[in-house]
């Protein structure tokens, strides 16, 4: 198969010298080239996705879980398969995916792998998505993107967010979330997120019974304290989340007693006192 490896210059901390060098490797296992560190924009990205979807069997993703979710969304995954090379911060991706190991063994057991079929997410017919959330999440990116701009980057800027967001700059509000019809209400939400697969971000197993291919949406939200958060946090790292609530179902409404921001795959997205999503089946072509 032929394979075309596409990576953000602009996303995470690494220099594109950095990640030129980083990936040399991998796209010689590949027989690859690597295609996106001289374009300065992000609709650039997107057409250059476009164009390597047309040419090449198999478009590898090299970035983050925002950069994999630009390029499914720039292209059709049911239709052309991509691939996944780790190179961003949190990486949930990685996680969901099992992968283990540096790019090579990655790179290795791409060319070695199968097409698999994955569901995603259809976030108010805007966009496709792995992962989606509403809540303090949106804060949280605000505060990171500050962070990074001031050279603050990996897990300490995400933990100094997720404090600053929780302790000062997070509004709560109320939901009323309706799940396949059946509707509940949420008072002060903390957060409320939608997934195909059980890990954050940093391997961290929020939504432990999600499932990457059951043809079914994953809701999880949490509406507690400080300390049942910390909790949960703590046993995300190691067994798995134990607290908030989970649910699921095909198709979800949200609607909230005062805007907040969506995000999507680590990503802002836009900001609504609605939303809706919806389950699509086999909707992501993975070689892996």
């Amino acid at each position: 198969m032929r394979y075309a490896i596409i990576t953000n210059p602009a996303s995470g901390k690494m220099t594109v010298e950095q990640k030129r060098s980083a990936l040399e490797g991998a796209a010689a296992i590949l027989d690859a080239q690597v295609h996106g560190l001289d374009i300065p924009s992000e609709q650039g990205l997107i057409e250059r996705a476009r164009q390597l979807a047309d040419d090449y069997d198999v478009v590898v993703v090299a970035g983050g879980d925002g950069t994999f979710s630009d390029v499914i969304n720039a292209i059709d995954p049911s239709e052309k398969p991509v691939a996944y090379l780790p190179l961003g911060s949190g990486n949930a991706m990685r996680y969901a995916l099992g992968y283990k190991g540096n790019l090579l063994r990655i790179a290795d057991r791409i060319k070695r792998g199968r097409i698999r079929e994955f569901d995603l997410i259809d976030c108010d017919g805007r966009r496709r998505a792995v992962t989606a959330a509403v809540g303090m999440e949106g804060t949280i990116l605000r505060l990171r993107d500050r962070l990074l701009a001031q050279g603050i980057t990996g897990f300490r800027a995400y933990l100094h967010a997720v404090l600053a967001a929780y302790l000062r700059f997070y509004k709560r509000t109320d939901a009323e979330v309706t799940i396949d019809g059946l509707p509940f209400s949420v008072p002060n939400l903390l957060t409320l997120m939608i997934t195909k697969h059980p890990f954050y971000g940093y391997g961290m197993k929020i939504v432990p019974r999600a499932r990457f291919a059951d043809r079914t949406l994953h809701v999880f939200w949490v509406g507690r304290g400080l300390l049942p958060t910390l909790y949960g946090a703590l046993t995300a790292f190691t067994v798995g989340n134990r607290t908030g609530h989970h649910r699921r179902g095909e198709k979800v409404e949200v609607r909230l007693r005062s805007p907040l921001l969506l995000q999507t795959d680590g990503n802002r997205a836009w900001e609504s006192d609605c939303f809706s999503f919806r389950v699509l089946p086999k909707a992501l072509k993975i070689k892996c």
